[in-house]
């Protein structure tokens, strides 16, 4: 299943998947290090509140710990603003900002006693969560330790977080589908040579092309090298063998001939039976010759990629021809069907199947032929009809059958309705024999489209 996916599938799938988990681990560590920068700073604004609130303390002459100075920070004076600050003293009541107002902050037990500043968590008004910095500091001549703590709302530093983080998923988002963009543009301009290398071998397989035209990039120019060496020897083995068909069909037919001449002497010197007994046997001879020399011919042609050959045109030059041959019996040949139908082979093999089958449509014929051309889902079919006594249904099977050959069935030349058979087959194309729609026989023959 996965070899049917297309490559530009893959290579846009895989494009994606490595931009998702790229954008995904950079927004990971962007937003954390996003975090970690806002405590950073919250943190030393915060600090920079404890050192000048511990500045401010001082013991008043009748033995109070007071503020010399209440904290330049508005949000100080503002109830439940979300910073607070409180001083705790062993002996005597806490002091605290005006924004705690009436509440209270929840620290841990124990207090830090080495006068460094230490991050804690702390619970403030409406049970809120607070981050909280703290110092131990000894003030006054007595040594007394005051335990100072600043704390901040963490919502407002969460809510800063997350608004960076949803301005951070819609950048990288549209960071990815400008990405994927580019990837897809980049894939569809790097595949651009092999979609014209498949429109150059689909005019090779249409035979518009006799081989891979075009100039491609270095990757894929020397396997368009090895595609056009394969077929330039595949033409040539295909002409050899043509040569040979040829050769051969001339050094048998000679001899044939010369002994269908001794046939007729011999009848004429008073040996007849001999002489008709030996022209019976050439002939014989001549139509085996005749049809293995076809089945040596399309196994090397019909498999090979093909041309364009016009189907209608071909009938009715064939239709003349055997109007003429036929001119004896009076058979009428009617011709019809669409003239940009076109067979995906050699125009030889099309008259040799096409011929055959009209032929024979003639000779059973009692007064008309009717050759109908159409087109269907990239096909060509054929159908030739004839008004005469018909084949039976078993007889159509037998003929039809694998191994029979129709020359040996019924008197005449030509490669016979299993030659047709075999050669439509070689193209990937069927042949058909069943009654015709008024009377007679229908030959169907389907062949691929060029």
């Amino acid at each position: 299943m996965s070899g049917r996916i297309a490559l530009r599938t893959r290579l846009l799938a895989g494009a994606a998947v490595w931009l998702a988990l790229a954008l995904a681990l950079s927004g990971t560590v962007l937003l954390g290090l996003f975090r970690d920068h806002a405590l950073t700073e919250e943190s030393r604004r915060m600090v920079d509140h404890l050192d000048e609130l511990v500045a401010a303390l001082q013991v008043a002459p009748d033995g109070r710990t007071v503020l010399a100075r209440e904290p330049s920070y508005p949000l100080f004076h503002r109830p439940y603003s979300g910073v607070y600050w409180v001083v705790l003293q062993r002996d005597g009541a806490p002091l605290r900002s005006r924004s705690l107002w009436d509440a209270e902050l929840t620290l841990p037990a124990a207090a830090p006693a080495d006068g460094e500043v230490h991050a804690v968590a702390a619970i403030g008004p409406e049970d809120r969560r607070l981050l909280a910095w703290e110092r131990t500091v000894l003030i006054g001549v007595d040594g007394r330790q005051l335990r100072v703590v600043i704390a901040t709302d963490r919502s407002q530093l969460d809510a800063a977080v997350s608004g960076f983080a949803r301005t951070l998923v819609l950048s990288l988002a549209i960071l990815g589908a400008g990405l994927l963009a580019a990837v897809a543009a980049q894939v569809w301009l790097g595949l651009q040579p092999l979609a014209g290398l498949r429109r150059a071998l689909v005019a090779v397989r249409e035979g518009r092309a006799e081989r891979v035209q075009g100039s491609y990039p270095g990757e894929i120019q020397p396997l368009v090298d090895d595609l056009n060496t394969v077929l330039a020897d595949k033409a040539a083995v295909l002409d050899r063998a043509r040569t040979q068909a040829g050769n051969l069909a001339h050094a048998l037919k000679t001899p044939l001939s010369v002994l269908a001449n001794e046939a007729t002497a011999l009848a004429v010197q008073g040996q007849r039976d001999l002489g008709e007994r030996l022209g019976r046997e050439v002939g014989r001879m001549r139509r085996n010759v005749d049809v293995h020399l076809a089945r040596a011919r399309a196994s090397g042609v019909a498999p090979a990629l093909g041309g364009s050959t016009p189907v209608l045109q071909t009938v009715q030059a064939l239709s003349r021809t055997l109007a003429r041959l036929h001119a004896g019996r009076g058979v009428e040949i009617v011709v019809d069907g669409d003239q940009a139908a076109a067979f995906r082979g050699e125009l030889q093999d099309l008259q040799e199947m096409l011929g055959n089958l009209m032929d024979n449509a003639c000779k059973w014929a009692g007064r008309r032929v009717v050759v109908s051309v159409t087109r269907c889902t990239g096909r060509v079919v054929v159908e030739v009809d004839d008004d005469g006594p018909g084949l039976p249904a078993d007889r159509a099977a037998e003929v039809m059958g694998r191994g029979v050959r129709l020359d040996e069935l019924v008197e005449g030349d030509g490669l016979g309705l299993a030659i047709v058979g075999e050669l439509a087959e070689l193209y990937g194309g069927t042949l058909e024999l069943g009654p015709s729609p008024t009377t007679g026989l229908r030959a169907t023959l389907s062949l691929p489209s060029a």
